[in-house]
C-alpha cells in the first residue's frame, strides 16, 4: 500500500490529470477532464503555458454531485458527443480528478461507448487527481502510441523519440529546440518529441525510432510499452551540459546496437550531499552527474545527489527539510526557499512549472542542451 506524505511547509507537485491533458494538448484531439471543474482551472491557468497563446480542444465535464451519485454516465456520453459532432476533433482523450476515481467510473467502458457513437477514436486514460504529474504524460503516451502508431515499421538506424516532453518539465520552449539540437548535432535523427512541438501524422511513425530516450520519468511507462511490443531499447537520462550529453548519447549507440535498456546517469548512493538537485527525478540525476564532472565539485570537494521528493517510495517533508538544510547548495525550485533554516546553505533557483506554476516562468533556464555551462550556473546563479 502506498504511503502519503503530508505536506505543511512545501508545495506538492502537479497532478496526473494536468499531465494527460498536457501531453495531448498538441495533437489535435479533444481532451474532456471529468471533473467537477477545480482541476481543469488549475491545470489552464497555472501549470500550462500554453494556454493563453494557441488553441487547444480542452473541456471539463462538469460533474455535479447528483451525477456522481446516480453514476449517470449518460450526461457526459450526450455532452462529449455533441462536441465531438460540433468541433470534429481527430480523437478524444478521456481522464478523470479524485471524484471519478472514488466512485469506480469506467473510462474503458465509457470510452467505447462514445466511440461508438461518434466514429472517433477515443482513448481512455484512468487517472486519479492523486498520482504525480509524470504518471498522467505516461499513461496517456502509452495510450496514444498503442492506439495510432503501428509496431511492425522498420526501425530507422540512428533515429530517436524524445518521450516525456512536456512544459510541466520544459516550460522554456527554447528547450524543445535546444534538446533537438542536441541529439541532431551528434549525429542522430530525432524521429519523434513526445509531445511539444511535433504532429500527430509525424508522431504516429513512432515505431520507427531505434531508441527512445526518456528525457523524464514520464517517458518510462511508454517505452516500456514499445519495448514490449516492437522490442524498442531505451536510455534513461537528459543532456544537461555537455558531460551529460555526451553520456546520453553514448548509450543511445551503445543501446541501439545491443538491444539493451540503459541509464545515462551514475547511480548515486550518497545519503549526504554537498550539492543537493531536487526536482522531477531525470534531470535532477542527470544535473546531479554533471555537476559531478565539473571543476566547480572537483576544486571544492563537493559530491552532488539527487532527490526527487515526491515518488512513492520518496521522502516525507521532514527528511526533504532535514537534507536540504545539510547540504551547502540546493539547487532547486525558489518556492524551497519557505523551508531553507541553514543560513550557510546557498539556494540556487531553478524553477520548476509542475512545483511553483507560472510564478517563476520567465527565469527557467534552457538547461536540456549540450551547452548548457553548469560551471557558470553553479558559480554566478
Amino acid at each position: 500500500m502506498k504511503d502519503w506524505h503530508v505536506h505543511v511547509f512545501t508545495s506538492t507537485y502537479a497532478a496526473d490529470v494536468t499531465g494527460a491533458c498536457s501531453a495531448m494538448f498538441e495533437l489535435g484531439g479533444m481532451s474532456i477532464l471529468h471533473d467537477p471543474d477545480g482541476c481543469n482551472s488549475t491545470y489552464t491557468t497555472h501549470d500550462e503555458p500554453r494556454w493563453y497563446d494557441s488553441q487547444s480542444l480542452m473541456f471539463c465535464s462538469g460533474l455535479d454531485e447528483l451525477t456522481a451519485v446516480l453514476g449517470d454516465d449518460n450526461v457526459l456520453i450526450d455532452d462529449v458527443t455533441q462536441a465531438s459532432r460540433d468541433l470534429h476533433p481527430r480523437f478524444i482523450m478521456l481522464c478523470g480528478s479524485s471524484i471519478p476515481h472514488i466512485i469506480a467510473f469506467d473510462y474503458k467502458g465509457v470510452a467505447h461507448l462514445i466511440e461508438q457513437r461518434t466514429g472517433v477514436p477515443v482513448i481512455p486514460v484512468p487517472t486519479n487527481g492523486l498520482d504525480l504529474y509524470t504518471r498522467g504524460v505516461g499513461l496517456a503516451l502509452r495510450e496514444w502510441i498503442r492506439r495510432f502508431a503501428d509496431p511492425s515499421e522498420e526501425k530507422v538506424p540512428g533515429s530517436v523519440n524524445l518521450l516525456g516532453v512536456t512544459p510541466i518539465d520544459f516550460s522554456n520552449r527554447d528547450n524543445v529546440a535546444a534538446l533537438r539540437k542536441t541529439f541532431t548535432d551528434a549525429g542522430l535523427t530525432v524521429n519523434g518529441c513526445f509531445a511539444m512541438e511535433d504532429s500527430f501524422d509525424n508522431l504516429a511513425h513512432a515505431y520507427r525510432a531505434s531508441v527512445n530516450v526518456c528525457v523524464s520519468s514520464a517517458g518510462l511507462l511508454p517505452a516500456k510499452m514499445m519495448r514490449a511490443k516492437a522490442g524498442t531499447p531505451y536510455v534513461i537520462g537528459l543532456p544537461v551540459g555537455p558531460y551529460m550529453a555526451e553520456q546520453v548519447m553514448q548509450a543511445v549507440r551503445a543501446s541501439e546496437k545491443d538491444g539493451r535498456n540503459r541509464n545515462a546517469f551514475g547511480r548515486d548512493t550518497v545519503q549526504q550531499e554537498d550539492i543537493l538537485v531536487i526536482g522531477e527525478q531525470v534531470y535532477a540525476q542527470s544535473m546531479a552527474d554533471g555537476i559531478n564532472h565539473t571543476a566547480f565539485a572537483g576544486e571544492n570537494g563537493m559530491h552532488a545527489g539527487a532527490l526527487w521528493p515526491d515518488i512513492e517510495e520518496g521522502i516525507d517533508e521532514d527528511g526533504l527539510i532535514a537534507r536540504m538544510n545539510h547540504a551547502k547548495i540546493a539547487v532547486c525550485d525558489p518556492l524551497y526557499r519557505n523551508v531553507l533554516r541553514n543560513p550557510d546553505t546557498r539556494l540556487i533557483p531553478l524553477p520548476h512549472e509542475g512545483y511553483s506554476g507560472r510564478i517563476f516562468r520567465k527565469d527557467m533556464p534552457v538547461f536540456a542542451s549540450d551547452r548548457f555551462d553548469l560551471e557558470k550556473f553553479l558559480r554566478e546563479a
